[in-house]
C-alpha cells in the first residue's frame, strides 16, 4: 500500500510541477514540489521508508486535498464568480484548511520527522548489509524532510498573510 501511495504522490507532485511552473507560481513552491517529488522517488526503493509514507504522503496531505477544493475559488485561476456565489464557502473551506495543516503540518509533523530522523540516522550508521543498498536513498529522503519542514514555516506565513486579507475581505461583504 505504501509503495503505491509514494508512486501515486510522485506522480501528483510532477503534475504539480507542470501547473507551478505554466501558472508561475514562484520558486518556493518548484522548491516544494522538487524536494517532496525527490523524497517519494527515493520512498519507492523497495523498503525505504515505508511506515513514514503513511503520513508524509497520505495523512499530512489532507490539508492539500482541502486547498485544491479551495483553488476553485481563486477570481483569478479558479472558477470565475465563484468565490462571489458563495463566499461562506469560500469562508469555510479556508478555515477546514488553515485548520488541517495547523494539525498535520505543525503539530502533528514534527514529531513524525523527530522519528523519521532518529530512525533514518541509525539505518544510515546501521551495519545491517540490507541497509548498504539504501543509505543513498535514505540521505536524499532525510534533506528532503529537512527542506520541507523548513518551507512549512515559509507556507505558514503565506497563510496567515492570505488569510487575513480574506477574512478582511469577508467582513467587508
Amino acid at each position: 500500500g505504501s509503495q503505491r501511495l509514494v508512486l501515486f504522490f510522485f506522480v501528483y507532485q510532477v503534475k504539480n510541477m507542470h501547473d507551478t511552473i505554466y501558472w508561475n507560481d514562484g520558486i518556493e513552491f518548484v522548491l516544494h514540489h522538487i524536494l517532496a517529488g525527490a523524497a517519494a522517488w527515493g520512498g519507492m526503493y523497495p523498503g525505504c521508508c515505508h511506515f513514514y509514507a503513511l503520513f508524509y504522503f497520505g495523512f499530512s496531505e489532507i490539508s492539500t486535498a482541502i486547498l485544491c477544493l479551495l483553488a476553485n475559488f481563486d477570481p483569478v485561476h479558479g472558477i470565475v464568480g465563484l468565490d462571489e456565489a458563495f463566499p461562506k464557502t469560500k469562508l469555510v473551506l479556508g478555515a477546514m484548511f488553515v485548520i488541517s495543516f495547523v494539525v498535520c503540518r505543525l503539530v502533528l509533523w514534527p514529531f513524525a520527522t523527530y522519528y523519521f530522523a532518529r530512525d533514518t540516522m541509525r539505518a544510515i550508521k546501521s551495519d545491517v548489509p540490507r541497509a548498504a543498498g539504501r543509505r543513498g536513498y535514505l540521505w536524499v529522503i532525510y534533506c528532503c524532510c529537512v527542506g520541507l519542514s523548513l518551507i512549512q514555516l515559509l507556507f505558514v506565513a503565506m497563510i496567515v498573510k492570505t488569510g487575513r486579507e480574506e477574512v478582511a475581505k469577508f467582513m467587508n461583504w
